[in-house]
């Protein structure tokens, strides 16, 4: 009995050396003590990746709000200019290219960038014609006009067999380039400058105002 008493005491006490060693000393250091350096770097890494990412958006913002903001200018400036211009009686009359349709592009879908304009100068009369005949309620509503201030190329728009020239604009195009900031010219763009077109078509006023 006190050889077993002793077996078990014994077996108690090296269980309790088990526990109570020191791991580092035993078996060598802990993984989280070896894998910490490089959770270091993981972390840094993912910092450096995540401020390069918020730069690349707020540079893309700027520079998406300073094209928007130049092709507001750009059209306003564009309008004033051709608004003045439509009011006086020695204006040059500029005749558009007429759009009958559109044709789709290369992708084979209609409504997207690549479509293709057409131009049928036949059937554009009867377009302008179903265009002033809706104008107004009664076909004889356009005497009343025929008196008044309105242009000549306005009053005889219903009448005239060729309206298409009788109806005349002042065009006014101009384009801008902005400049591409450095870090979106280098990761994504690839240009220096991005180009901002805006055309205007106004109609002839004939000194109205």
């Amino acid at each position: 009995m006190q050889g077993v008493r002793s077996q078990k005491s014994g077996g108690r006490r090296q269980g309790t050396g088990i526990r109570g060693r020191s791991p580092s000393t035993a078996d060598g250091p802990l993984p989280s003590a070896l894998s910490s350096p490089s959770r270091s770097g993981q972390a840094a890494i993912e910092l450096a990746a995540g401020l390069l990412l918020l730069l690349i958006i707020l540079t893309g913002l700027i520079h998406v709000n300073r094209m928007a903001r130049t092709s507001l200018f750009l059209h306003a400036v564009l309008r004033g200019d051709a608004g003045e211009q439509a009011m006086m009686d020695t204006a040059t009359s500029v005749a558009p290219l007429y759009i009958s349709d559109w044709e789709p592009g290369k992708d084979k879908v209609r409504y997207t960038a690549d479509d293709q304009p057409v131009r049928n100068g036949a059937i554009l009369p009867a377009t302008l014609s179903t265009l002033t005949g809706n104008s107004v309620k009664n076909p004889g509503d356009w005497g009343y006009v025929t008196g008044s201030r309105l242009p000549t190329s306005m009053v005889q728009l219903n009448a005239s067999p060729l309206m298409a020239t009788t109806l005349g604009f002042i065009h006014r195009e101009e384009t801008l380039h902005v400049p591409v900031d450095p870090v979106i010219r280098q990761l994504i763009y690839g240009k220096d400058e991005v180009a901002i077109k805006e055309e205007v078509w106004m109609p002839l006023m004939g000194g109205l105002y």
